[in-house]
């Protein structure tokens, strides 16, 4: 079965200008604390070359760019949803997210398609038949590119945790500012992680509320 992410390369490219901004901006805040140590201590030779210390962290973040296009959308979804087996958001729609959402018309779903699955992989199936009917539905198609970007914003955020984290011991000083700054990236992670997750779940019920209001 396709992924049901699958179809929105368009608009994950869309969304590709704002992770884009993401990176720049954790670079940016990375050289400018550098850069703040530099100045407290006086030492204006490393202010001036304090860009050689930005350099690797730059080249770091512009790996995780790639790597972000690289890694699977299951594996994303594992990150965000922290299910290693049927991670998929819609592997959950009608136990859980169509139930818990008052716009979902869950006696008409049922009306259509029968009784309604409890198996995840069986869910994710039917739920994504369901999204290819209303995908073109505006509401489907905002809710879908939020999901796509916190999604992806997610693994962004863990792994310039991981890279700029351990940059930063080395390259911030004092080393409680670095220690500060880490803390900062696993708050960054862990926002993006709870929007992807919030985002995922109004996704899977905007289509099933979608497709409910049209039977």
């Amino acid at each position: 079965m396709a992924d049901p992410v699958a179809t929105g390369i368009s608009l994950k490219d869309a969304n590709a200008g704002a992770l884009l901004a993401v990176l720049a901006l954790n670079v940016a805040a990375f050289y400018l604390l550098q850069k703040s140590s530099a100045i407290g201590a006086g030492d204006w030779m490393k202010l001036a070359t304090g860009w050689l210390a930005a350099l690797p962290a730059g080249v770091g973040v512009a790996l995780v760019g790639i790597l972000n296009a690289q890694v699977s959308a299951d594996m994303k979804a594992r990150l965000v949803f922290w299910r290693w087996q049927n991670p998929l958001p819609g592997s959950q729609a009608f136990t859980r997210h169509g139930r818990n959402d008052p716009r979902v018309d869950m006696a008409a779903l049922e009306a259509k398609h029968g009784p309604l699955p409890t198996d995840p992989k069986a869910q994710n199936a039917l739920w994504y038949k369901m999204y290819r009917a209303v995908a073109d539905e505006p509401a489907v198609t905002q809710a879908h590119r939020q999901f796509l970007f916190a999604r992806d914003y997610t693994f962004v955020a863990l792994a310039i945790l991981v890279v700029l984290g351990a940059t930063a011991f080395k390259f911030i000083h004092p080393i409680s500012t670095a220690e500060i700054y880490a803390l900062l990236l696993m708050v960054q992670w862990g926002l993006a992680t709870r929007a992807a997750n919030l985002s995922g779940h109004r996704f899977v019920s905007t289509v099933l509320a979608q497709k409910g209001a049209r039977t």
